[in-house]
């Protein structure tokens, strides 16, 4: 059996200890007053609240824009509605009969046509009736 002989192992030496050095350190100053903070919080909180103020009177006056333009569509609409109506009842055949009657105008007689090969007139033409 074999075995490794053991070796006497030094012990490390103790190191000299040195005292750290100390200096005495002075506490920062405390700041002499709030004042300054408040100020500063009470100017961002009033910031936030006209932000706040103009972002709503900007909706509301945006929401009034809105309401105003589709009031004017309907009456836009409606007014396009009753003149597509009028423009239909006065182009009927009866209401243009009418009208050129009131006008001195006559039914055309028969249909006449002219040969533009030689010019000749096709048909007779008569009066009105």
């Amino acid at each position: 059996m074999s075995t490794l002989p053991r070796t006497a192992t030094a012990a490390p030496l103790p190191r000299p200890r040195t005292r750290p050095r100390l200096e005495v350190v002075r506490s920062p100053e405390q700041s002499k007053s709030l004042v300054p903070f408040l100020i500063g919080c009470s100017l961002v909180l009033l910031g936030a609240l006209v932000a706040a103020l103009m972002l709503n009177t900007s909706m509301a006056v945006a929401s009034y824009t809105i309401h105003s333009g589709k009031t004017e569509l309907a009456t836009l609409t409606e007014v396009g509605d009753q003149l597509a109506e009028k423009a239909e009842r006065l182009g009927s055949p009866s209401a243009i009969q009418d009208r050129a009657a009131s006008l001195g105008m006559v039914p055309a007689g028969a249909t006449v046509y002219i040969s533009v090969a030689d010019g000749t007139i096709l048909g007779t033409a008569g009066e009105g009736n």
